[in-house]
């Protein structure tokens, strides 16, 4: 007999056609998905110096409360805010946020009216902006794990828009290895692999979705990001490119994020030529190899 996390993942993707009638809204949460190490916190980065929406450090544990929010139906409130606050707190990243805990949110939170997973999630996400000193009246999220949470999210904020960012597997795979996210070439290509195919079929169902392909944009970054912005109903400039964004967070505690901060450059556009060998390309499984192929990698 499956468990309920399995129903409650099947529900989620039968309910995924009604996504097609749902039309972004202004304002609406923007979520920057993809695989890391595919340019997401530049992206961040970039869409922060606008001043006109905040995105804290990877939440990295909202699509798994989005997926159990149902199993909670029967606690009260107040026991549902702190179970919610907690799975954040006990993640060993929270650290990222700069904050000792979530009680004072906690306690506004449990004074909310509209007791719905939806606006408790917002009110989240603006108590973690004004916490960072950030007065953007719009949040997001760019956490990659997300990919694997997209019919459970959508359903949740259904006119949010999903940037999918794109970049060469070989090149992300490398990157993974080489910063120790994961233990190797082979590992690295499977995530690539299993998260763009996460994101390629929510694609089918998304009408809110952009492809945002990290070679153009590090060859281009003003056209690309204007592209971008114009989508997100955003206002650009030009310096907001290399506009310096305060502490992030994340990018101050992780040695892999070091170069968000330095001028956006193609250098690292196709390196896995020059450091991979015939042999390392040959511990990718096939499904990497397909997912290359059907993103237009030769």
């Amino acid at each position: 007999m499956p468990d309920l996390s399995s129903l409650n993942r099947l529900g989620l993707r039968l309910a995924l056609p009604r996504l097609r009638r749902m039309p972004a809204r202004p304002g609406a949460p923007l979520f920057v998905i993809g695989s890391g190490r595919s340019g997401n916190t530049l992206v961040r980065r970039v869409l922060m110096a606008s001043g006109q929406i905040y995105i804290p450090p990877e939440t990295y544990v909202l699509g798994d409360i989005i997926e159990g929010w149902p199993r909670t139906a029967l606690l009260p409130w107040r026991e549902r805010v702190w179970l919610f606050c907690a799975q954040f707190e006990k993640h060993r990243h929270f650290v990222t946020f700069g904050l000792p805990d979530l009680n004072d949110f906690a306690a506004q939170a449990i004074e909310m009216e509209d007791r719905r997973l939806r606006p408790l999630i917002s009110a989240l996400f603006a108590y973690l902006a004004r916490a960072a000193g950030s007065d953007a009246p719009r949040w997001g999220d760019k956490t990659p794990w997300n990919a694997f949470h997209l019919p459970a999210i959508a359903q949740t904020f259904p006119r949010a828009q999903f940037l999918w960012l794109i970049r060469d597997g070989r090149d992300v795979a490398l990157s993974y290895a080489k910063a120790g996210l994961l233990p190797d070439f082979a590992a690295g290509a499977r995530r690539w692999a299993k998260t763009n195919r996460a994101c390629g079929q929510f694609a089918r169902w998304s009408p809110n979705l952009r492809q945002l392909r990290y070679e153009a944009l590090v060859q281009d970054p003003e056209r690309e990001m204007r592209a971008v912005f114009d989508w997100a109903g955003l206002d650009f400039a030009p310096e907001m490119l290399n506009a310096d964004v305060g502490a992030m967070g994340d990018v101050e505690h992780h040695a892999h994020h070091a170069a968000v901060a330095a001028p956006i450059s193609p250098r690292s556009v196709g390196r896995w030529r020059s450091d991979l060998s015939p042999a390392d390309l040959e511990t990718a499984p096939a499904e990497f190899r397909r997912m290359l192929a059907r993103l237009g990698y030769d």
